[in-house]
């Protein structure tokens, strides 16, 4: 057996209803004072967070409530945290999608540093992060980034010159994951939809990366089939049981990105989010089809030992995410390409274009975009060509 490691998890809480045990284990670990970090709407408009509220100060917990919304920039974080120099919290605690809880990830080690979260930022500042942090929560409420159990808090600042980056130390994994499928059934379907096409991106790219080990090909393998028993069901039905699959399939597709890396498609969304402000999840939806398509059709060419085994691995995803061998890996290749294809166009997932992507954008993001840990090396005119198929 390859050797390999294998990167520290949070405590995972997983099951409907589990968002009522937060107060209790926040007292346990006595905690009388936090940060609450959510979105600007659904569940700050909720009674959920009324309630939570009420249980918290109820405990003898102080509660100080930030909001974000849309996806972190560094100055919410520089300004979330001068706010709490001389009140450092107990804890930090996000309810979110994943760029909420990017920003209670960053919000918790920062309070920790000296200066601007910018200065520590990967492939922009100068400084190395510590990795001190106060304990840290997080309660996803879509199924998506993965983000409850990796390391990295993603932030962006959009437009020329611009940047998509990560906030990274093998400290700030979450200490808890609360995975609570009830918080996600308000979720819009657009929102669902794009997430969900990001934690399968994940899942797959962390199946077939060069990266992989047995473990994380495990948990790729539990992941796919999970989320595609349960994905069609989410964007269809909604329901507290396939909710709980999807968060289940992403929480995995975190861990396997974090031990395994990931391929082309997240290669293209650091550079392309740097420069338009595109939800990463759509990045993902929208270019993980033609993506795979364009990395099968390349190994099928090359023949080698090393493709052949790539490809059987595309081949064994496209079995676990329908749910049914098709006799051959050509056929289970096809039939993954298909499915993807079709759940980009039935749940309308957006084109580059309506976000503003321009013939330059994809040009100056080909030039910096790599394929990671993806099986086929692929090169500037074959990442714009993936772009470009959906601009």
């Amino acid at each position: 057996m390859t050797s390999f490691t294998f990167a520290r998890t949070p405590t995972l809480y997983l099951g409907a209803g589990r968002l009522a045990s937060l107060p209790a284990f926040l007292a346990a670990h006595r905690a009388t004072s936090i940060v609450l970090v959510t979105g600007s709407r659904s569940f700050r408009a909720s009674d959920r967070l009324t309630r939570l509220d009420h249980d918290l100060r109820h405990g003898g917990i102080a509660v100080r409530s930030l909001a974000v919304a849309g996806e972190p920039d560094p100055a919410f974080v520089d300004d979330s945290v001068r706010e709490l120099r001389g009140h450092l919290p107990d804890a930090v605690v996000a309810i979110g999608g994943g760029s909420v809880i990017d920003a209670g990830k960053a919000i918790a080690a920062m309070v920790m540093e000296e200066g601007s979260v910018v200065d520590y930022l990967e492939d922009v500042g100068s400084r190395t992060p510590s990795g001190k942090k106060v304990p840290f929560v997080a309660l996803p409420t879509t199924a998506g980034t993965g983000s409850e159990a990796t390391k990295n808090a993603v932030l962006s600042r959009p437009g020329p010159g611009g940047f998509k980056k990560s906030l990274r130390h093998d400290n700030y994994v979450p200490d808890v994951a609360i995975i609570d499928p009830e918080l996600a059934v308000s979720c819009p379907l657009e929102v669902t939809a794009a997430s969900g096409l990001d934690a399968i991106t994940q899942l797959l790219e962390g199946f077939v990366s060069t990266g992989a080990s047995p473990l994380t090909d495990a948990l790729a393998r539990s992941g796919l089939r999970s989320a595609g028993g349960s994905f069609e069901r989410v964007t269809r039905e909604g329901d507290v049981g396939a909710r709980a699959q999807m968060g289940y399939a992403a929480y995995l597709s975190g861990v396997v990105l974090a031990n395994a890396g990931l391929g082309v498609v997240h290669g293209i969304a650091s550079p392309l989010g740097g420069l338009f402000p595109i939800p990463h999840g759509v990045v993902c939806g929208t270019l993980v089809a033609e993506a795979t398509r364009v990395n099968i059709d390349r190994l099928t060419a090359a023949g080698s030992e090393e493709a052949a085994g790539a490809r059987a691995k595309y081949a064994e995803a496209g079995a676990l995410l329908t749910g049914r061998d098709a006799g051959s890996i050509e056929a289970n290749c096809n039939q993954l390409v298909a499915l993807l294809a079709r759940w980009v166009e039935e749940l309308r997932i957006p084109r580059l274009g309506a976000f503003g992507v321009t013939e330059q954008g994809l040009r100056e993001t080909a030039a910096q975009a790599g394929v990671k840990n993806g099986p086929v090396k692929l090169g500037p005119d074959e990442i714009y060509a993936i772009m470009a198929a959906r601009r």
